[in-house]
């Protein structure tokens, strides 16, 4: 997700994430592809109101955001990866997705935890650097799973409603200069077996974001 100021909505839930091994979420058989002409369901478009979201840009989706910390962590303290930059201690957001409003592909320099809490299952696609790929799914069965730092990560609702309503969190918080898009022929080229999946949650410029 860009997480345009993604982390934790309840105080500890970075702790119960933590606690969740990868296999807690299961393997999905596959994200399945996603529809650039469906309409907004009225259940995300309900929350969207409810909670005065706003478009995600370029990731897609919608997002609210619950907190962004005033406190701050000097980006000299931070890896490497961070560039020098500061960096609130955490941010958090609400976010809806759709079958039109996915979350493309891209990847960030925290690990982002994800919090499912209604709606379709969610399809996360995930990229490692090493060139394994993965399919997980979030529902109200497997609530969270966390998603490595520099692994590339898409994701959509797939089940009957069309919609998904879900949270993540990011400490230390997102900037912006954290997220990096994906792009469909490079991310195909390297992970070949994905080709579908790639296509399904990369946008080309004729999509709506």
């Amino acid at each position: 997700m860009l997480r345009f100021l993604s982390a934790c909505l309840l105080p500890g839930c970075l702790l119960v994430a933590g606690l969740l091994p990868s296999a807690t979420a299961r393997p999905s058989a596959s994200v399945s592809p996603t529809d650039a002409a469906a309409p907004l369901p009225a259940a995300a478009q309900a929350l969207i109101k409810r909670y005065k979201m706003q478009r995600v840009p370029v990731e897609g989706g919608w997002f609210a955001q619950l907190q962004r910390t005033a406190e701050t962590i000097p980006g000299s303290a931070l890896p490497e990866r961070y560039d020098g930059i500061t960096h609130p201690l955490s941010t958090a957001i609400l976010f809806v997705e759709t079958r039109r409003d996915f979350s493309a592909l891209h990847k960030l320099k925290t690990a982002e935890v994800w919090h499912f809490y209604s709606g379709d299952p969610v399809h996360l696609l995930l990229l490692h650097p090493d060139g394994i790929a993965e399919e997980i799914v979030l529902d109200r069965d497997h609530p969270a799973y966390v998603v490595p730092e520099n692994v590339w990560q898409g994701s959509a609702p797939v089940g009957p409603g069309g919609w998904s309503f879900v949270g993540t969190t990011m400490a230390p918080g997102f900037i912006p200069e954290d997220f990096h898009p994906g792009e469909r022929k490079a991310l195909s080229q390297r992970y070949p077996a994905f080709r579908k999946q790639i296509t399904a949650l990369t946008r080309t410029k004729d999509q709506p974001r």
